[in-house]
């Protein structure tokens, strides 16, 4: 895992040396912003639906648990705002309504709502959201590598990580834009972003598995 997130941070950094380098590949604005904006905005999408199909989300952590349900008395594990309703996993929920709902689903939903607006004014109604600044790209990657450690954050403070993943995701994308004007540095960026989103979940697998298999008191 340690090797994963270095990798993340190397290919980021490596961003801000390329926006520097002279213009080698130049394109046309209007085509490159067009299929950049659309492919960013089908992983927002994507993302949201994620959000709204919550019986996916159970058969994910299922697969992030190493213990066989075999064991479980049966209806003994309920699941709650996709987690466990174990006080181990209660940082994971926030409460909206009276109602219960996943921290990390909620902050990766607005967030992916503020990048999708984000995404339309920069990329198709031409509106520049983000300057050209190096500093202001940084930033936002500085804002991904925190998204990965929303692991050790609980309640809204999730929520606002998450969130802050997401958005950093877009700032860094249209900052790589407008700097490097160049359509294969925004589709290196573009991967980048599924790597690290990728390797969000890779690593909230891993926490939970890490809290079953320490805690087991739902298999006893």
């Amino acid at each position: 895992m340690a090797f994963l997130v270095a990798v993340s941070i190397v290919g980021l950094a490596l961003v801000n040396v390329l926006v520097l380098q002279p213009k080698l590949e130049l394109s046309v604005p209007s085509v490159r912003h067009g299929l950049v904006g659309s492919l960013y905005s089908v992983i927002c999408l994507l993302g949201i639906a994620a959000v709204f199909y919550p019986a996916k989300c159970m058969g994910l952590f299922q697969k992030q648990n190493p213990l066989s349900q075999t064991n479980a008395p049966s209806g003994s594990v309920r699941i709650s705002g996709h987690h466990p309703d174990c006080q181990n996993f209660s940082g994971n929920r926030i409460s909206v309504n009276g109602r219960e709902v996943c921290a990390a689903c909620s902050g990766l939903l607005v967030g992916a709502m503020i990048a999708l607006a984000g995404s339309a004014l920069q990329f198709f109604i031409g509106i520049n959201v983000v300057s050209a600044s190096v500093w202001l790209l940084s930033l936002g990657e500085i804002g991904m590598v925190l998204g990965l450690f929303q692991i050790k954050f609980a309640g809204y403070a999730k929520v606002i990580v998450n969130v802050v993943f997401v958005a950093g995701s877009f700032v860094a994308l249209a900052g790589a834009d407008v700097l490097g004007e160049s359509l294969l540095l925004d589709l290196y960026v573009l991967g980048l972003i599924g790597f690290l989103l990728w390797l969000r979940i890779l690593l909230s697998e891993w926490n939970n598995r890490r809290i079953c298999g320490s805690c087991q008191a739902c298999f006893q």
